[in-house]
């Protein structure tokens, strides 16, 4: 008996046809002025016909336009962040005269009134996120509840990064320093070598934490080989002289030292790093005075 051809529900069949349509319409968008023609919303007060702050207002779009496709609190996040540094350069921008048309300060001000205000209403998005980097950014904006909330994720995995090791350690860093650095080693085994946002933003401040706190301690040799190390990556540290005037010993010594802190400086950036290497270190013979 024929019954026919299978029929397909109405629904499931207008839902397919709307996600295909959806996703032509999303790559579609080859340009930043389509994508805000598209989806004016997007764009909506931001300061589009102007130069100014052209390469953050350009990254703001396409980060909101990430946000409608999967409206996450991470990508939100990452609004909020992109939006901040909007707003930075226009509340500079905002304090140029044009020279061609006076109006335009007028909507560059516009422009950083509504940064404000986006900032503001996604930071009460975010508020009750549960996400471990939003909670320490509600803690560094000076929320007490977020520091307790933090905390009592120390022991946990969703602190297994370098950032969030890094930023455990900004809190224990006047509390506890043998803490701290335990924290800030654990941050360095955490890197794998294949961010270089880390690279950039977040292993330059363990280094330069590690030896603040190991000189804080008195604990000489561990401080001038991570200043070294620091040396070894490009960061901004004191002179060579001005570190051999503070690290005094004999020339045998800081040679072994400078070894060792090559080694580990090789080791970071290539995501190896294991505080056992520091154990070269304890084979040293004690640092005299006369040293």
């Amino acid at each position: 008996m024929n019954k026919g051809p299978i029929s397909f529900p109405y629904k499931v069949v207008i839902t397919a046809i709307s996600t295909l349509l959806l996703a032509g319409c999303f790559e579609s968008n080859r340009s930043t002025a389509q994508l805000c023609e598209n989806y004016p919303q997007i764009c909506n007060k931001l300061n589009t016909e102007d130069g100014q702050c052209r390469h953050e207002r350009t990254d703001l779009i396409w980060l909101r336009f990430d946000v409608i496709k999967k409206p996450s609190d991470l990508n939100k996040f990452d609004e909020l962040q992109l939006t901040k540094k909007y707003a930075k350069c226009m509340s500079l921008a905002a304090q140029i005269e044009s020279t061609t048309l006076k109006s335009k300060k007028t909507l560059r001000t516009e422009a950083l009134f509504h940064a404000y205000d986006t900032i503001d209403q996604l930071e009460l998005e975010l508020k009750s996120s549960y996400q471990p980097s939003i909670i320490y950014y509600r803690w560094t904006q000076g929320d007490q509840e977020a520091l307790e909330q933090f905390l009592k994720l120390e022991e946990t995995e969703y602190l297994d990064s370098p950032e969030m090791q890094l930023g455990l350690a900004s809190y224990y860093v006047d509390k506890d320093k043998v803490h701290t650095i335990n924290l800030l080693m654990k941050s360095l085994t955490l890197y794998d070598g294949r961010s270089s946002m880390t690279m950039e933003k977040t292993i330059p401040d363990v280094v330069k934490s590690l030896a603040t706190a190991n000189h804080s301690l008195g604990k000489l040799d561990e401080a001038y080989m991570w200043a070294l190390v620091g040396s070894e990556l490009g960061l901004a540290i004191a002179k060579e002289a001005q570190i051999k005037l503070l690290y005094p010993m004999i020339d045998e010594r800081r040679a072994l030292i400078a070894d060792i802190s090559d080694d580990i400086a090789s080791s970071i950036e290539s995501g190896n790093f294991d505080k056992s290497m520091l154990i070269q270190l304890s084979g040293l013979p004690p640092l005299s005075r006369t040293q």
